[in-house]
């Protein structure tokens, strides 16, 4: 029992020991300038027509109770979303602005699943982390408008948790790759000639060599950067790998803001101190002033605050874990492929779904085409993904049950080319999807995935 106090003691010391504000002002103006970016961006493109053309909008589980707005709040939400951003990024009213940036863009978010997308999700999950560590305490508005709250240096767990954060989502992108189909370099094979076409870089892509060389190495840099950026030896090299790999992924795939918020989050792996010496902080931080934060905080507090991250942490490792206690492919099956940073791992489209609704009373039967009720985007990404097709469906039994067919019901066509394989048959076709509940994990009239 002495030794386990002792060890509690000396975490405790760790994890309030002081270090430079200095990250924590980068984090802030940086990842939340580039958040403020993505959110912009979600208003100018059609990100948002799934939220406002169509009545049906695909749900999370255990969310169904959470709709978009009608049309004028819905923009409203989207417009307050990068108010909220903008004000965390000038550090102003921060902590607020932190609180209503997360319930706004998580509500967002949760509203409409045919719009999952993985660094969205992140977004969320560092607005989140925002709420609590308080990198408003230099060079913000915040302290322009109250000097007393500048401070030059903030416990250390503050600045380790992001590290955790964002080391989750390379360690899990990196395991996810460990699959056949990627190794044979499939999904690149698909993806890499559809951008022949792009100026200087398009003949390079064309190369039947590439996709191996990217696959190969991109898992490889995804199991690896970690724990090459905590070694001081090779933190340079690789951060200079990681600039190389995120900026190809923006000159190949885009991908928004997410491969300038790595950047960022990788060079958080750097001494504190470093950031001191960016032109953008230089001349604008309090000079370093270590604060002894295990004796300014109550024991009780440093407690709470412990079991805070330590529940955070086993949280965002039980979540991706759960992939590996379902039985199948979960690329195929799509069973725990949200929330664990399955990344641009695997081609799934094409194909095509449609229903086959039967009335038992009647004897009659109708094929529906979803795109009766949802738009082009939501049907595009509900193909191929069970747990979309079987909502749909409820809701289409529901549709019937409202013009007079109570009982009807429903059966699923769904066939996709899955990493560049012809149509394959997803779901059972013989089973009644209208008698058949939304649960975790996969679903038995899934049809199973043979592997080569």
């Amino acid at each position: 029992m002495r030794n386990t106090g002792k060890q509690q003691t000396v975490i405790l010391k760790k994890l309030f020991r002081p270090i430079d504000i200095a990250p924590l002002v980068f984090f802030r103006v940086v990842v939340g300038g580039l958040i403020t970016i993505e959110l912009a961006g979600e208003i100018i493109t059609d990100y948002g027509a799934d939220y406002f053309h169509t009545d049906f909008h695909f749900s999370y589980l255990f969310f169904e109770w959470l709709k978009p707005w009608p049309s004028f709040w819905m923009h409203l939400h989207f417009a307050f979303n990068v108010l909220m951003a903008l004000f965390v990024t000038l550090g102003l009213y921060y902590r607020a602005s932190a609180l209503l940036l997360c319930l706004g863009t998580t509500s967002a978010f949760l509203m409409e699943k045919s719009v999952y997308i993985n660094h969205t999700y992140l977004y969320c999950l560092t607005a989140f982390l925002m709420i609590f560590i308080p990198a408003h305490k230099a060079w913000s508005l915040d302290v322009r408008r109250k000097p007393r709250l500048e401070q030059s240096s903030v416990p250390a767990w503050t600045l380790w948790i992001l590290l955790f954060q964002i080391s989750v989502v390379y360690i899990f992108a990196g395991l996810a790759k460990l699959n056949p189909d990627w190794f044979r370099g499939t999904p690149l094979n698909i993806w890499l000639p559809a951008r022949s076409h792009y100026f200087i870089i398009g003949p390079l892509l064309a190369q039947p060599w590439l996709p191996y060389v990217m696959s190969w190495g991109g898992a490889a840099f995804d199991l690896l950067v970690v724990p090459l950026m905590l070694w001081r030896f090779t933190r340079r090299w690789t951060f200079f790998i990681a600039l190389t790999f995120h900026f190809t992924n923006v000159c190949i795939f885009g991908i928004g803001t997410f491969p300038w918020y790595s950047m960022a989050m990788t060079a958080l792996f750097f001494p504190p101190h470093s950031f001191r010496k960016l032109p953008l902080l230089r001349k604008k931080l309090p000079a370093y002033v270590p604060l002894n934060f295990n004796k300014l905080l109550q024991p009780a507090a440093k407690k709470a605050i412990a079991v805070f991250l330590a529940l955070y942490m086993l949280v965002q490792i039980a979540v991706p874990l759960r992939q590996y206690t379902y039985a199948g492919n979960s690329s195929w099956t799509e069973a725990g492929h949200n929330f664990s940073w399955h990344m641009m791992l695997r081609s799934k489209r094409g194909g095509s779904i449609y229903y086959r609704v039967v009335d038992p009373a009647s004897g009659e039967e109708w094929q529906v085409d979803p795109r009766n009720y949802i738009t082009p985007h939501q049907y595009r990404s509900m193909t191929g993904k069970p747990d979309m097709i079987l909502e749909l469906a409820h809701h289409i039994r529901d549709k019937y049950a409202r013009d007079g067919y109570e009982g009807v019901e429903v059966y699923a066509h769904c066939s996709v080319e899955f990493n560049g394989r012809p149509n394959l048959l997803l779901t059972d076709t013989t089973v009644n999807l209208s008698q058949e509940s939304r649960r975790l994990g996969p679903y038995s009239w899934v049809l199973p995935f043979e592997e080569d």
